[in-house]
This record gives C-alpha cells, sequence and structure tokens, in this order.
C-alpha cells in the first residue's frame, strides 16, 4: 500500500471560520490513510464509529443539513469551515486519478501465528515456480480486557491487473486442484482535489472532505443516492437520504467521488436491522436480529472494501443500510436492548454472523455455495423442532425433493408463522422466449433454450450447477447467485424444474421452489418463527450458529 503522506493544504474563500473541534483518534495528519485501513475508534458513548459507502462512482455530490454544514478538511480537530443556511452545497472532484490495483490468486489462508503453515505453503508455491507474497486481512481489536482476533494470513501469487484476476484465479485453481479467490492490493491511492462549493465560499482539500451539521442533533441530507443497490451506480432510483455523524466525500479507487456516512453503530443498526426484518415481528425475533447484525459488523472489518475508502459497502454484499429516517421504535428498542452483545466462537473469534430472508425449511452450509474452508458455526440442517421431519430431511435429493416441496408449511420454523408463509414455497412459469434472453446475456452463443438439467446439488437439495442445452449450444452454470440471476431472478436454487411441451421444443419452463436467499446461517422468517413460539433471542442464536456464545463486548 501507498504510504506517503498527502498534503492537506486548504483553500478557504468568502466562509466563516469556527474554532477547531476537539481532537480525536482519527485527526492525524495522515486521516486519509486510516479511512482506506481496517481501523475503526470509538465514540464518547463507547460504541464504534463505522464508516459506510453512500455512494460511489459519482462526478458531483450535494449534501445540505437545516441549520448549515461545517466543513473539516482533517475531520474533527482540524481547521473548520462554518456554511450557515440550508442552501445545498455541491462537491466535485479536480485533476482525480485512479487507484494502482494489484490482484492476486489466493492459494491458502491461515492463521497469522500459524508460521509452518504459512512456510510450508509458500515453499509449495515456490516449488511450482511462483514467487509468493503474503497478506494480513481481518482486524485485531480489546474491549475491556476481551481481545477480539478476526485476522487471516493470506498466501497469494501470480498477481495482475484490476479486473484481470477473476480469471486468473479460476485457471490456477483448475491447474493445481486447489480452491483458488482474489485479493485486490491497493499499490497507490486515487489522488486529486475534493472542492466544495457553496454560493460564493470554496474549500478545497487534497483527496477529501469531512462534513458536519452545524447544529447538534440534526442529519446531513445528500442528495440523488441511487437506490435500489445500495450506493452503486447500477440503481433502480435516485432518493435523497439522511444520515447521522458525518459524512465525507473522497475518491474512489477508480478516481470518482465516494460518499461516505461515519457513525455510530447505534444508529447504524437502528436504521439497517428495519431494512432487514420485519419490524412488527416478535421481540426475540428483533433482538436477534440486531445481534447478528452487530457481529456481522464487527466481522467484516478488515476482510472487504480493501481497496476503498470505508469498512462497509451499503449493498446487500455487506448490509443494506439508508441511513436515518428508515428505523422504527420496535427495532431501535431491540438494539438498545442488546447494546454490544456479539455472538463469539466457542473457540475463540467472530462468528461470521451470515442470514437469509428464507431458507424454505431448510438451512446451507456455508462452504457450499461460497466454496472455502466449511465454518462450524454455519452447518446446514432441517429448521424444524420435529426429529424426525429432522432425520427425514437431514439431506435433500432427487429422491425426497418433491415430498420436501409438499411438506406442510407449519411443521418448519419458516413457515410456521404469517411473515413466513410468503416465500416458504413458491413456483413459477418462464416461457422459452423469455428464459432464452435471460440466459443469453451472459451465454449468448446458446441460443433459444431446448432443456435444463439439474447437473449436482448440495446436502441441502440447492442446485449447484445446471446444464443450459439451446439450439447452438450448451453451457453449465454454477454458483447459487450466478443461477438464480441467469434463470430470470429466482428466489432461491432449492427448486425443481420441469419443461412444459415437446421434448426439445418446450414452450416454457415451471419452476417450484423454497426459501427466499442463499440459505446460510439465520433464517430470518425462521427466527421469528422460533421468536412467536416462545424462543427467547439466545436460543434463536444458538440454534442457527452452532458453537457459538454471546458475549457483551461494550
Amino acid at each position: 500500500m501507498d504510504h506517503v503522506r498527502l498534503p492537506l493544504a486548504v483553500v478557504v474563500a468568502a466562509a466563516a471560520f469556527v474554532a477547531p473541534a476537539r481532537a480525536d483518534e482519527t485527526s492525524t495528519a495522515d486521516k486519509l490513510r486510516i479511512l482506506y485501513s481496517n481501523r475503526f475508534t470509538f465514540t464518547d458513548d463507547g460504541l464504534p464509529l463505522m464508516t459506510v459507502e453512500v455512494m460511489s462512482g459519482q462526478t458531483a455530490v450535494t449534501l445540505s443539513a437545516p441549520g448549515g454544514l461545517v466543513i473539516l478538511p482533517d475531520g474533527d480537530g482540524g481547521s473548520a469551515t462554518t456554511v450557515p443556511g440550508a442552501a445545498p452545497i455541491t462537491v466535485r472532484a479536480d485533476d482525480a486519478t485512479g487507484a494502482e490495483v494489484r490482484e492476486w490468486t489466493v492459494v491458502a489462508r491461515l492463521a497469522p501465528d500459524d508460521t509452518t503453515g504459512i512456510s510450508a505453503a509458500t515453499d509449495t508455491w515456490r516449488s511450482r515456480g511462483f514467487d509468493p507474497s503474503g497478506f494480513e486481512v481481518g482486524t485485531l481489536f480489546a474491549v475491556d480486557g476481551e481481545v477480539i482476533d478476526s485476522r487471516e494470513h493470506l498466501v497469494t501469487v501470480a498477481p495482475v491487473g484490476a479486473g484481470k484476476g477473476a480469471a486468473r484465479a479460476k485457471q490456477l485453481g483448475a491447474e493445481h486442484d486447489v480452491m483458488t479467490t482474489v485479493h485486490r492490493e491497493l499499490v497507490r491511492r486515487p489522488r486529486g482535489s475534493i472542492v466544495a462549493v457553496a454560493g460564493e465560499a470554496t474549500v478545497t482539500n487534497s483527496a477529501v472532505l469531512w462534513f458536519r451539521p452545524a447544529r447538534a442533533g440534526e442529519t446531513i441530507t445528500v442528495r440523488d443516492v441511487p437506490t435500489g443497490t445500495g450506493g452503486s451506480q447500477l440503481a433502480t432510483g435516485l432518493e435523497d437520504r439522511r444520515y447521522w455523524g458525518a459524512v465525507y466525500v473522497t475518491l474512489g479507487s477508480d478516481g470518482t467521488l465516494t460518499a461516505v456516512n461515519a457513525v455510530a453503530e447505534d444508529k447504524l443498526l437502528a436504521g439497517l436491522v428495519p431494512s432487514e426484518i420485519f419490524p412488527d415481528a416478535p421481540d426475540a425475533a428483533l433482538e436477534a436480529q440486531a445481534i447478528a447484525a452487530r457481529t456481522e459488523l464487527l466481522e467484516k472489518i478488515g476482510r472487504r472494501n480493501l481497496t476503498e475508502p470505508y469498512l462497509l459497502c451499503s449493498t446487500q454484499q455487506c448490509q443494506v443500510y439508508a441511513g436515518a429516517g428508515k428505523e422504527h421504535p420496535r427495532t431501535t428498542r431491540a438494539v438498545a436492548r442488546t447494546r454490544g452483545i456479539v455472538m463469539l466462537r466457542d473457540g475463540g473469534g467472530l462468528v461470521d454472523a451470515r442470514y437469509s430472508a428464507s431458507a424454505g425449511g431448510r438451512t446451507e452450509d456455508n462452504d457450499a455455495t461460497w466454496g472455502g474452508a466449511a465454518d462450524p458455526s454455519l452447518r446446514g440442517r432441517a429448521d424444524t423442532a420435529d426429529k424426525k421431519l429432522a432425520e427425514r430431511f437431514a439431506v435433500i435429493d432427487d429422491h425426497n425433493l418433491d415430498e420436501f416441496l409438499a411438506a406442510e408449511p407449519d411443521r418448519f420454523w419458516s413457515g410456521s408463522s404469517r411473515w413466513g408463509k410468503k416465500h416458504f414455497r413458491w413456483s413459477i412459469a418462464i416461457s422459452v422466449a423469455d428464459l432464452s434472453a435471460y440466459v443469453a446475456r451472459v451465454y449468448p452463443a446458446v441460443g433459444t433454450i431446448t432443456a435444463l438439467e439439474v447437473v449436482r446439488r448440495t446436502r441441502s437439495g440447492r442446485v449447484q450447477a445446471v446444464r443450459i442445452a439451446g439450439r447452438k449450444g450448451t453451457v453449465v452454470a454454477e454458483g447459487d447467485l450466478h443461477i438464480r440471476r441467469l434463470l430470470g431472478g429466482l428466489k432461491s436454487t432449492l427448486f425443481a424444474v420441469a419443461a412444459v411441451g415437446r421434448a426439445g421444443a418446450p414452450t416454457s419452463f415451471t419452476f417450484r421452489g423454497a426459501g427466499f436467499g442463499h440459505g446460510v446461517g439465520m433464517d430470518q422468517v425462521g427466527a421469528i418463527g422460533m421468536a412467536a413460539a416462545g424462543k427467547s433471542h439466545a436460543e434463536i442464536l444458538a440454534s442457527y450458529y452452532r458453537g457459538s456464545h454471546l458475549h457483551r463486548l461494550y
């Protein structure tokens, strides 16, 4: 990573100065470096201060607050410029260039203190003609004597330019019969000036500007935030959104503007939890969701977005966050009642607290969905209190799939409540014309679809690979999310498919399925079903995350 300290020259015209705010840990001259690191700080109230993407890929960002904004080039502790009134401030970038990013193929993941394993993996790949390099991801922090260590040491080989890593990793994985992933290394941060204009006032700073409401207790409004897919440009619409805390505008790795919300964990969760679960669900389910979301926030630090100036994205890849004004009193109370409580593995470290809307009665193993090592806390099972039913559907395959899809909803946690019945079972017919068009977006050489054949299923019955035959060619599609999107946005891959019409020339395909989402970890409507049956949040979480326990960090 580029560790050159960037200049923080500030040019101000026609604006009122205020006294510098009290300094905090993130107010040093190399604050910009911290934005790209895996560090986080704590507020005066003892809560983690999180940085969450608002939107990226922008040419301009417009902000406002009812009582005006304070512009802080260095964040709290530096010089400040107050722009009074509710008039918007427009932010742009001058002379911007993108970051330099390298993509490495990850060939081994080990504990950072496993020197023997690291040395052995390095020697193995060196003997194969590569020059291995090591990276440490994750983070290490301590709160009230409790040490949380989520670090991993990555052994990597064969660096290539940005955008080429996935193909290289796939090639090396096939050649050497190993599971590979991609690690993105930030070689040099993006460069340029950030310019804020409010009327006749102009504030310019190298690489980043911070904004806070001039009046305490107010929020910052960011105009025209893309909706539908979080902060990305591939959105279904635009809307103005409000945010607690501070907002900083900086350069993303592509050299365009990125707006980021620096917000206390409780405010973040208060806005996040209602978008993840029904706010009118039983209290125990809301509390379980708050704890899972908090654990997931902390567990992901230092593992994602390593080439971007924030800890967390705002899309479904991280956790959906739409800012202030989305809170609900019941979910806010659940966040407050569970303050600081997280899930720890019995062997140490934070649980990877994945969850999905509905597993349809059978949760999934993490490695079956995403590859990598099997996580003891993320083992799939039949989601029911009926032991005989659990035994019958311990494994779901072509022999008992129809029986599983016909099972009564009330016998499973995810189908036993009014919240879960909508997605517990589903059916959809897709015409050959539509399905062919969906597939053609990714595989244009296939042509009109003539047959679909499930090649491989997981132990939970989910489709891992499907053969798609067309008049021009055949392809085998693999991967949960890829298959769902490829076939027109199916709710899940736990489905049976049948052709309608003449063999070799069908008119449509019928999909009968279960659940909504990947099915790994906590089933959210299953948690609601358990809560409605009188289970506590501790019992719910222990059921979905085996080998874990609750611990109050702060």
